[in-house]
């Protein structure tokens, strides 16, 4: 009777115990590996976002000074020894920037639509890309923002800011200033020109180095940097070089 009685009998405490400690121990594993997944899957998530905002922006910025200084009719003006009208690209570093780099680029390019040849404001044929930081929904944010010409009004960077107070952003009546990256999503905190410019045999020969370093709007968790070499298809010939570096502006 009393054999019968052992073989039937369950766990002591003290197994008990133990194996409740080692189910403890393997739950807190699993669920810390399960935590440890999603944290890790949402980080990647949110760099794969901002890596793309980051690139748009940047391909955008690439694309455009590329055209620079494009004129339909720039080999007239070569023959004749004369500048063409859209030789000129300013660089300015108004905004704070790493020491010897620029935030703001004033260029122009011939357009569809306009008198060949012959820069026409009001075809928005002079074009800005600069950064600012603005206030947006009481946060400070930095901002990649573009003009182009309208009327008789050239671009400046100087020019006053787009209304951050609408969503969409509000482009600036007066400076054509509009918001190129969206502040609600990303922030970019430095954006840098680096000027390679050289004078080859009186004609100025234009690389551009172009970094953008960001991370997305409200979180500081993660930051992602973007460069881009930019080689301007049309060098600048101008009789007075120093013109090639001056604001293509009426």
């Amino acid at each position: 009777m009393d054999s019968n009685k052992r073989k039937i009998s369950g766990f002591s405490l003290i197994e008990m115990m133990v194996a409740l400690a080692a189910g403890l121990i393997v739950s807190t594993a699993v669920v810390a590996f399960a935590f440890s997944s999603m944290k890790s899957n949402g980080e990647y998530v949110q760099s794969t976002r901002l890596t793309q905002e980051l690139r748009n922006t940047m391909d955008l910025v690439t694309r455009e000074l590329r055209r620079a200084g494009y004129d339909e009719y720039a080999l007239k003006y070569l023959a004749s020894g004369n500048a063409s009208p859209f030789s000129r690209l300013l660089l300015d570093n108004t905004n704070v920037t790493p020491s010897g780099t620029f935030s703001c680029v004033v260029y122009s390019y011939d357009r569809d639509k306009g008198i060949p040849g012959t820069r026409d404001t009001s075809n928005g044929e002079i074009r800005g890309i600069r950064w600012f930081s603005r206030t947006v929904n009481g946060e400070t944010v930095g901002v990649i923002e573009y003009a182009e010409s309208s009327g008789s009004t050239g671009v400046a960077c100087d020019g006053d800011s787009p209304d951050y107070t609408k969503y969409p952003v509000a482009c600036d009546s007066v400076s054509h200033w509009c918001a190129l990256s969206d502040p609600r999503r990303l922030n970019v905190s430095q954006f840098a020109i680096t000027d390679n410019r050289a004078v080859v045999e009186g004609v100025q020969v234009r690389d551009l180095d172009v970094s953008m370093i960001g991370g997305l709007a409200g979180s500081s968790d993660i930051s992602r940097e973007v460069k881009s070499k930019i080689r301007v298809r049309s060098d600048c010939y101008d009789p007075t070089i120093g013109n090639c570096s001056t604001n293509p502006s009426p």
